[in-house]
């Protein structure tokens, strides 16, 4: 007997096929599954550890953000208690500067101009109001009623307000003595 391979030469029952295109497909398919399996891994650990970080990062800024937004109210409420402390002698120094600016010679400029020729101011009494205008209470001695009336109607075309008459008298010499307050805002 011989010990010889047996052929199978049967072609019928067992045909022959060529899967080699099939397992060069599947060995490319399981390859590229590994090289992606490796890059999701790489990706999620280099990635992952950047996001650790910035969330720390964010946790960190977040908070020194609390803590500006603490110092900013701190300060805030500093200014306003150092603004109500000092008002007064804010508002003082203020007053003393209007005062200093004042035009006098502006004001009695615009006085004498609206004067009649006749008329003189025998007292004037100024005083400075919050809004920086003057209040002047005077009397005016006058020829007669037109005059006083002209004198009215000069001070309010020459931006005089709150022009008030309180009364008028006769002097001995038979002149009109007027009683009369006004506002005199000026320009800045």
């Amino acid at each position: 007997m011989n010990n010889a391979p047996v052929l199978n030469l049967n072609l019928a029952t067992r045909p022959l096929r060529n899967r080699r295109l099939y397992g060069t497909a599947v060995r490319l398919f399981v390859g590229l599954l590994v090289v992606l399996t490796g890059l999701t891994v790489f990706a999620f650990l280099k990635y992952g550890g950047e996001a650790s970080r910035l969330k720390a990062t964010r946790t960190g800024n977040t908070r020194l953000q609390s803590e500006a937004d603490l110092e900013v109210k701190r300060l805030t409420a500093d200014i306003k208690q150092a603004e109500r402390t000092s008002q007064a002698r804010v508002d003082l120094v203020n007053g003393i500067i209007l005062r200093k600016t004042f035009s006098w010679t502006g004001l009695l400029t615009e006085l004498e101009n609206a004067l009649p020729g006749p008329s003189f101011i025998t007292s004037l009494g100024p005083d400075f109001t919050a809004s920086g205008a003057v209040t002047m209470n005077m009397r005016v001695t006058s020829r007669s009623l037109e005059d006083v009336l002209a004198f009215i109607n000069n001070l309010t075309a020459r931006g005089f307000k709150n022009i008030q008459v309180f009364g008028d008298r006769r002097s001995e010499d038979g002149r009109i003595i007027t009683e009369m307050s006004l506002t005199y805002e000026r320009a800045l």
